[in-house]
């Protein structure tokens, strides 16, 4: 009797060391797994034939969360499920917005455009040009917005268990992302923005990334982001930036500059380059800014960058306009936008002003003025006043040549004129004021 008790012992024994070993064997630290919430009336056989490959994996899971009773599991409890145990299919991906040179790059460097609800496969390399932008929207409802001269390569886009979890990694080859992870907050959600040098772990949040040569900056918006580089994991609280250089580990996180001051910024522009004056702003040592003519910035009709004090933007049609302006700090971490509204009149273009020159003195009570033909414009509106202001006019005339002879003669004394070119009812902006004696 005593045998056989002994011998049951050593059998129990094995049989406990065994799942043991078999649990040590089949999760290792580290290993990639869904966190499952149990619902009320879920049992370890109903989620196994629901969400894993092989329904009989029950077991491996009863032994990795220890539950005792596979049949009765408390409402809430929280189960880790190993992803390779996991039910899996390709994850969707969709173009939902496309403007400018955007489209995929084929093996000969050739680029498909893609339209608005095209579905994007695994592999495919999608690239932005300039004043570009290409959105595309995950399984999960994360939405990643590629900005100008961009490379992106969708590496894997996987749904684990009809939705249960998705699992996006993208390698951002250069460029910059501007991305809206996991909106809805689904727990086991992830994302990986792959950089030549530096990796961006992502679980819920608005983030920037971007990757030029050796070099990646990223800023968090909202959430957090974890930027792994050279081994060294940083994370990145909303409000901050990082940046890895060279492949070297990420610097400490640094706030984000606020969004610029835009009160004092120019609201109506009648020259082109359009230019603004950029505020005086702590940190700031250069200034990213694009337009467009919707408040989405969904097309971009201009984009400049500048390390002066000054921001400007050519070959701008006249129009009603949004700026959207950010500044860099010392690291080249950008901060918070800033949006300004502004209208821009500078077409027809006004003329070059002959004679008399600026301050020039004239001889002649009747004067002659002068003026350089504007293309395509035959016609200009011309004042005359005694102030600068042109409060007081003494003419205001339209000519259809490029000269005008006063025919008042006029009192020894100062004054003023100026031109606008005209296109039927339509006035371009005037010149400066020009002044004679």
């Amino acid at each position: 009797m005593r045998t056989s008790i002994y011998y049951f012992l050593l059998f129990v024994v094995a049989l406990i060391s065994n799942s043991q070993l078999f649990a040590a064997e089949t999760f290792k630290p580290g290993q990639p797994e869904w966190r499952y919430s149990v619902r009320p009336g879920d049992n370890l056989i109903h989620i196994s034939r629901q969400h894993l490959i092989n329904p009989d994996d029950w077991r491996i899971l009863q032994r990795l969360n220890q539950i005792e009773n596979p049949f009765r599991i408390p409402p809430g409890t929280v189960l880790r499920l190993p992803l390779y145990l996991v039910k899996q299919v390709p994850a969707p991906a969709e173009v939902v917005l496309s403007s400018g040179k955007a489209g995929i790059l084929k093996a000969d460097k050739s680029i498909i455009p893609v339209t608005i609800g095209q579905q994007l496969a695994v592999g495919a390399e999608l690239v932005t040009g300039e004043k570009s932008k290409l959105n595309i929207k995950f399984a999960d409802g994360s939405v990643v917005s590629m900005q100008p001269n961009s490379t992106l390569k969708l590496d894997s886009l996987s749904m684990y268990s009809g939705g249960g979890m998705v699992d996006t990694t993208l390698r951002l080859q250069q460029g910059r992302l501007e991305t809206e992870a996991n909106p809805e907050h689904i727990n086991g959600n992830k994302m990986q923005i792959i950089t030549p040098t530096a990796v961006a772990a992502v679980r819920g949040t608005k983030f920037r990334v971007s990757s030029a040569d050796t070099s990646v900056t990223q800023e968090t918006l909202d959430g957090k982001v974890a930027l792994i580089a050279a081994g060294a994991e940083v994370h990145v609280d909303k409000g901050f930036g990082t940046k890895s250089e060279g492949g070297a580990p990420p610097l400490p996180p640094t706030l984000l500059l606020p969004a610029p001051a835009t009160e004092k910024l120019a609201t109506h522009l009648e020259d082109i380059p359009a230019t603004f004056n950029m505020p005086v702003q702590a940190g700031a040592v250069a200034w990213t800014g694009k337009i467009s003519a919707d408040i989405t910035f969904d097309n971009i009709a201009a984009e400049s960058l500048s390390q002066g004090r000054q921001l400007s933007f050519n070959d701008l049609p006249d129009g009603n306009y949004y700026l959207k302006l950010r500044a860099t700090d010392d690291k080249g971490i950008e901060g918070y936008d800033a949006v300004h509204e502004f209208l821009l009149n500078a077409r027809p273009f006004a003329p070059k002003v002959s004679i008399p020159a600026l301050g020039a003195t004239v001889r002649d009570a009747s004067p002659e003025l002068s003026w350089v033909q504007v293309e395509q414009v035959n016609e200009y509106l011309l004042e005359l006043a005694r102030d600068a202001d042109f409060k007081q006019l003494l003419d205001r005339r339209r000519v259809t040549n490029t000269a005008y002879k006063v025919e008042k003669n006029l009192e020894p004394g100062q004054y003023y004129w100026r031109l606008a070119s005209m296109e039927g009812a339509d006035q371009g902006p005037y010149t400066v004021a020009n002044s004679f004696t």
